[in-house]
C-alpha cells in the first residue's frame, strides 16, 4: 500500500531580501550615528545589526540542508511506494528468497500466479527446484506449464526475477534449427571397384548409387549435388540434421543392404557439419569429419559442429573396415614420410604403453626405413613395461646387433627441437609409450590401422591410418618395400618380428587377412623370416598359461553368443594374458563376441574385446575409452574396481547387441 504525504511549505530568503536588509541597517545605523555620534551605545548598536546578519545567514543554511534531507526522503518513499506497486501489478515474477536457509521471503502476486500448485497453494518445491539452475549475471530457461520463462538472479539481494520469454524462446529455437548444414557423401572401395568389373557393369552401379542418393535427399527435402563418381555434396538445416541423428543415420545400414543385395561390396561414409555463419569453414570441417569416417574405417557418419570446442558424434560403423588403400596411396606415404625424415635431425619410434609384437615389429621395422635416409634413428621402448615375448624379442635383436634400440630413458635426454616422432600401432596420445616422452616433440607422424578416434596428436605433420591393413607391421612392411633401399635391408631378426607382429594381429593369419597380408607376408619371408625363431619368441610360458586358462574358467554367458570373463580383484595380470584369454574363448563354438576383464600390472583394469563378425567391440570398447578395430579391441580404465567395470561393461554390451539386433530385422 502506497504511502501518501506532503511537504510545508518553508520561508527562504531570496538575495532582494538580504540587499533590503543591508539598506534597513545602513539607514538605521546612519541615524543612530547622526544622533549619538561615536559612543558605546553606537558600537552597541553596530554589534547587535552585524549579529542580527550572521544569525539570518545561518539560518538560511540550515533551512537548505534540512529542506533537501526532506526532499531526497520524499523522493525515496514516493519511489519505494511506485515500485512496490509496479511489482504488484506488473508481468514479472519476483521472489526474494533467505540466502543462508534459501526460504522464500516475499514474492509478489505476479509470481504468486506463475507457481501456484493445483491445491492454490504456493509451490515451494518447484521455486527452488528452478532456482538452482541460474547462476549470477546469467539466465536460463524453465518450463511452467506450458509457458517458457527466462529466469534471472540478482545474487546481491537473493531476488529472482520471472519473465515470459515465450515468443522469444520460439524465436531463439527457431534460430537454431535453421543453422545451415553442409554435408558430404563418399562411396566406399568405389575405386577397388572400377578395376575389377565391366564398363555396363559400372554403368549400372552409377545409377544405383546416384538413385538412391537422390532419393535420400528427396526424402529429407535436401538439395545434393554429385561431384564425382563417388562423391556427393548435401545441403540442409540443422532440423533435417537432427532427424537424421534421432535415425541413427539410418541411411548408411540401408545403403548396405541395397548394396548386399546386388552383390556389390560398397559402403557409405558421411561427414556433417553445421554452424551459424561461415560456410566456406562449414564446408571445411565436414571435409575433416568425412576423412574422420573413412579413416576409421568407413561405412559410417561423423558429425560436429563448426566448434572446435566440440567433440565428433559417431554413427553407424556397422561392419568391418575393408581395405582401401592402393599401392599408389602406399608409394605417396612413403615419399611423404622420407621428405619429413630428411628435414629432421633424429627421429624416435615408440609403440604404445605395454608393448605387444605388432608394436615392437612395426617400431623396428620404421627404425630401418628411417635409417636408410638419415644416420640418428632409434626404436624406443621402456624395459619396465615388457611382457616376456616382448623381452624375448628385445634381447635376440640386441645379440643381433642391426637395430639401435634405446630405452625411453635415454630417449628422453637426446631429443632436439628439430627431432621427429614415429607414433606407430597407436594414434591415441594417452595410450603412448610415455606421455612425458611425447610431450617433448613439435612434430610427429603417426602410422596405424586402428579407427581414428580423439585424443588425436594436435601436431601430427603426416597421418598414415589405414583401418583394412591387418596390422601396423603390415603397413611399415609394404612402406620398406617400396623404400627399396639398398645401403640397409631388413635383417633376419627385424624380418622375424615384423611377421610375428603380422601373425599376432592376425590370429597366425586366420583373421582379418587380405591379399596384401599375403604379399607382405611373403617378402618378409624373402628377407630371411625364421618360423623357428618366431616360435621361441611368442612360446607361452607354463604360469601365463596357466593363467589364461584360470580367465577362461571364470567365464560367463551374459548373453546366448556373448562370453565375458574376469579376473580376481587382488590378482594382477599380464595384458598379454588377456588378449590371450579373449582370443582363446572367441575360438569356442557358439561364441560371437568374447570380453576378459582384469587388473593389470599397472594396477588399472585392462579389458580385451574379440568379435567375430556380427558384433563391432570397438564402438563397446570406445564407450568405456578404448578403441581398437571392428573385431578387436581394448580398453584401460584407472580408479575402477573390476565389479565396476564389468557392470558398466555388461550394460553397454547387451544394449549395442540389442541395438544391432533390431536394426537386422
Amino acid at each position: 500500500m502506497a504511502v501518501k504525504g506532503f511537504v510545508m511549505k518553508k520561508f527562504r530568503f531570496i538575495p532582494i531580501h538580504f540587499v533590503i536588509m543591508g539598506v534597513i541597517s545602513f539607514g538605521i545605523l546612519a541615524i543612530l550615528l547622526r544622533v549619538f555620534g561615536s559612543s558605546i551605545l553606537m558600537l552597541s548598536a553596530l554589534f547587535l545589526v552585524l549579529a542580527l546578519l550572521i544569525f539570518l545567514l545561518i539560518y538560511q543554511q540550515k533551512s537548505y540542508e534540512i529542506d533537501e534531507v526532506e526532499q531526497i526522503q520524499y523522493v525515496n518513499d514516493q519511489a519505494e511506494n511506485s515500485l512496490a506497486s509496479l511489482l504488484e501489478r506488473m508481468p514479472v515474477g519476483v521472489v526474494k528468497v533467505d540466502q543462508t536457509s534459501g526460504n522464500v521471503e516475499w514474492f509478489n502476486p505476479y509470481a504468486e500466479l506463475i507457481l501456484t500448485n493445483e491445491d492454490g497453494e504456493f509451490d515451494v518445491d518447484l521455486l527452488q527446484k528452478i532456482t538452482k539452475i541460474p547462476s549470477e549475471g546469467a539466465g536460463s530457461y524453465a518450463t511452467i506449464g506450458d509457458t517458457k520463462y527466462s529466469v534471472y538472479l540478482d545474487h546481491a539481494s537473493s531476488v529472482f526475477y520471472f519473465f515470459d520469454a515465450s515468443n522469444e524462446y520460439e524465436a531463439t529455437s527457431e534460430l537454431v534449427t535453421t543453422r545451415p548444414v553442409i554435408g558430404i557423401i563418399s562411396v566406399d572401395n568405389y575405386d577397388d571397384l572400377e578395376d575389377v568389373v565391366s564398363d555396363s557393369d559400372i554403368s549400372h552401379i552409377n545409377s544405383f548409387i546416384a538413385n538412391f542418393v537422390s532419393e535420400f535427399a528427396e526424402k529429407y527435402a535436401m538439395f545434393s549435388r554429385r561431384v564425382g563418381m563417388d562423391r556427393f555434396y548435401i545441403f540442409t538445416d540443422y532440423t533435417v540434421l537432427d532427424r537424421l541423428m534421432q535415425n541413427k543415420f539410418a541411411v548408411i545400414d540401408q545403403f548396405r543392404e541395397e548394396a548386399k543385395k546386388r552383390e556389390i561390396p560398397l559402403t557409405l561414409s558421411m561427414g556433417f557439419s553445421y554452424g551459424d555463419s561461415n560456410h566456406e569453414q562449414i564446408g571445411k570441417v565436414a571435409l575433416l569429419n568425412l576423412n574422420l569416417a573413412e579413416v576409421r574405417g568407413g561405412d559410417q557418419a561423423v558429425v560436429k559442429e563448426n566448434d572446435e570446442s566440440k567433440n565428433p558424434v559417431y554413427f553407424g560403423g556397422g561392419s568391418a573396415a575393408s581395405v582401401k588403400r592402393t599401392r599408389t596411396r602406399t608409394r605417396a606415404m612413403m615419399t611423404a614420410i622420407s621428405d619429413k625424415i630428411k628435414s629432421v635431425d633424429q627421429v624416435f619410434v615408440v609403440g604404445h604403453k605395454n608393448l605387444d609384437m605388432d608394436a615392437l615389429g612395426s617400431a623396428v621395422g620404421m627404425q630401418v626405413f628411417a635409417s636408410n635416409i638419415i644416420d640418428q634413428t632409434y626404436a624406443v621402448y621402456d624395459p619396465h613395461q615388457m611382457a616376456a615375448d616382448i623381452d624375448r624379442a628385445v634381447r635376440r635383436l640386441q645379440d643381433e646387433g642391426e637395430t639401435n634400440l634405446l630405452s625411453v630413458a635415454d630417449a628422453m635426454t637426446m631429443v632436439t627441437n628439430r627431432s621427429l616422432l614415429i607414433m606407430v600401432d597407436h594414434s591415441k596420445t594417452a595410450l603412448t609409450l610415455s606421455k612425458e616422452f611425447y610431450d617433448l616433440f613439435n612434430q610427429i607422424i603417426v602410422i596405424d590401422h586402428h579407427r581414428r578416434d580423439q585424443d588425436f596428436p594436435e601436431n601430427a605433420v603426416i597421418t598414415y591410418i589405414e583401418s583394412g591393413a591387418s596390422s601396423a607391421c603390415e603397413l611399415v612392411t609394404e612402406l620398406i618395400q617400396f623404400q627399396n633401399s639398398k645401403t640397409k635391408r631388413l635383417s633376419k631378426m627385424q624380418a622375424s618380428v615384423l611377421m610375428a607382429g603380422i601373425m599376432l594381429d592376425t590370429k597366425k593369419f586366420s583373421s582379418r587377412v587380405t591379399s596384401r597380408t599375403f604379399d607382405v607376408a611373403s617378402y618378409l619371408r624373402t628377407r630371411g623370416s625364421d618360423s623357428v625363431a618366431i616360435q621361441d619368441i611368442s612360446a607361452t610360458d607354463f604360469d601365463e598359461y596357466r593363467e589364461v586358462n584360470e580367465l577362461i574358467l571364470n567365464g560367463k554367458k551374459i548373453l546366448p553368443n556373448v562370453l565375458v570373463a574376469t579376473g580376481a580383484e587382488e590378482k594382477c595380470y599380464d595384458t598379454v594374458v588377456i588378449s590371450k584369454a579373449a582370443d582363446a574363448m572367441l575360438a569356442m563354438s557358439g561364441i560371437e563376441a568374447s570380453f576378459v576383464v582384469g587388473k593389470n600390472k599397472q594396477n588399472s583394469i585392462s579389458i580385451s574385446a574379440r568379435s567375430r563378425s556380427k558384433i563391432n567391440v570397438q564402438r563397446i570398447m570406445e564407450e568405456l575409452g578404448g578403441g581398437g578395430h571392428f573385431n578387436l579391441a581394448a580398453a584401460q580404465i584407472p580408479d575402477q574396481t573390476i565389479a565396476q567395470v564389468v557392470h558398466s561393461l555388461n550394460e553397454i554390451i547387451v544394449r549395442e547387441v540389442l541395438k544391432d539386433k533390431e536394426l537386422e530385422e
